[in-house]
């Protein structure tokens, strides 16, 4: 491949992670569409719920974003020969996405409660679409957990690991506290605070899915294109000889 097509598909690449993680956080069209729906007590899967006006809009933005998650983890994977670790996970969350988009819920669930104390909330959280997001829960924290560690292991700038790693720890803390709300939500009733907490979490996910990759993908490139580049240069600089020395071979 020529230097033109491998910078272009570097920088293909980065685009697709850049715009796939900025993509899912697409609720924020919530605050400009006439959406009927509480953002401090809903979850941000209502918006795609069968029977929203623009459940069309929200499905088809996570369609894509998931696509493009999907696709760049794999050509950045395919570009760097290396972290499989971390784009493996960031693949499963793309289709993760992109099965959400295809099996919304069948309703406005904080809307279509099932009684506390029933039995019937199980129901609630082992529907396809509830599978699917413990799923890309899950593979967001390993995504976490491997995309710092090699961040870490290629020795990328301090200051900005550490930013990237709080963004990504407080959107995990936001995960695992929707999680409890959504417990006493399915038990209790209450859903006071959820959306907050789920919007905000999806939010520093978004952030995070946009930068940290991205990030990763073009340090590993970057110091592999510069290595190769020097290698040839430390090749013919040790194949010649100093004046001074051939003189002294000479003599």
């Amino acid at each position: 491949m020529s230097a033109f097509r491998r910078r272009l598909a570097r920088r293909l690449s980065m685009a697709l992670l850049v715009t796939g993680g900025l993509v899912y956080a697409s609720w924020v069209l919530q605050f400009v569409l006439p959406v009927h729906i509480d953002p401090v007590t809903s979850f941000i899967s209502e918006l795609s719920a069968v029977g929203q006006p623009f459940r069309r809009v929200f499905r088809t933005l996570d369609l894509i974003g998931g696509a493009l998650l999907l696709v760049g983890g794999a050509t950045a994977w395919w570009q760097s020969r290396r972290w499989p670790g971390v784009w493996a996970p960031l693949v499963v969350l793309g289709v993760c996405i992109v099965l959400e988009a295809l099996l919304p819920l069948d309703a406005s669930f904080t809307d279509d409660l099932p009684d506390p104390g029933t039995g019937s909330w199980w129901a609630r959280i082992t529907e396809p679409h509830g599978v699917i997001s413990f799923v890309e829960t899950n593979a967001f924290l390993v995504l976490l957990v491997t995309c710092s560690l090699a961040l870490r292991r290629i020795d990328a700038p301090l200051l900005r690991r550490r930013a990237l790693a709080t963004v990504g720890v407080l959107a995990a803390l936001s995960g695992l506290v929707d999680a409890a709300l959504t417990a006493a939500l399915l038990v209790n009733g209450d859903a006071v605070g959820l959306g907050l907490v789920q919007r905000l979490g999806v939010t520093l996910t978004a952030t995070w899915l946009a930068l940290a990759p991205t990030w990763l993908l073009w340090v590993t490139l970057h110091r592999r294109r510069h290595g190769e580049a020097a290698s040839p240069a430390a090749s013919d600089a040790g194949s010649q000889a100093p004046p001074s020395d051939q003189r002294r071979k000479a003599s």
